[in-house]
């Protein structure tokens, strides 16, 4: 006797489980609203997490929060379509930066920690495919993270 009331209960549970499973989801997506974010860092009037709905340009988050008056607008491509999770970095204006999109060879190289190979590699990349931020420079195999870190500064588009 004992042995139906468990086979009942777990048939029961069972059947409550489905119900639910099926009713859930639904319920989740109708009250998400789905926002994206980009981190701003630099010469942004505003730095850290930048939320945003739909599709937004560079250009556009530049209106809206603002830059210094010493930003390097030429580090960015401004009517890029910000990818959500990104990141972008707007450096000081400097009199002389190295453009990823037109440098040479030689110019690369002065920079600390770029060799011969990675100039060559940085300038292959952007004869298939142009810089449209400074970030896209860790795209490159050897160039991760610390090196664009130090390197950001230097360089524009």
């Amino acid at each position: 006797m004992k042995k139906i009331y468990k086979v009942i209960c777990f048939m029961l549970l069972a059947v409550c489980s489905i119900i639910y499973d099926f009713q859930k989801p639904e319920a989740l997506i109708e009250n998400q609203t789905m926002s994206s974010y980009v981190l701003l860092e630099g010469e942004f009037n505003y730095q850290g997490k930048y939320e945003f709905d739909g599709k937004v340009t560079v250009k556009d988050i530049i209106n809206e929060v603002g830059v210094s008056k010493y930003a390097n607008l030429k580090a960015l491509s401004l009517d890029m379509i910000v990818e959500d999770e990104s990141r972008l970095y707007l450096p000081k204006y400097k009199d002389v930066c190295i453009s990823l999109n037109r440098a040479s060879q030689e110019e690369f190289m002065k920079l600390k920690g770029i060799g011969e190979r990675t100039a060559l590699k940085i300038i292959e990349y952007r004869q298939k495919q142009p810089f449209l931020k400074i970030e896209d420079i860790m795209k490159i195999n050897g160039i991760g993270e610390k090196t664009y870190l130090r390197l950001r500064d230097d360089l524009c588009l």
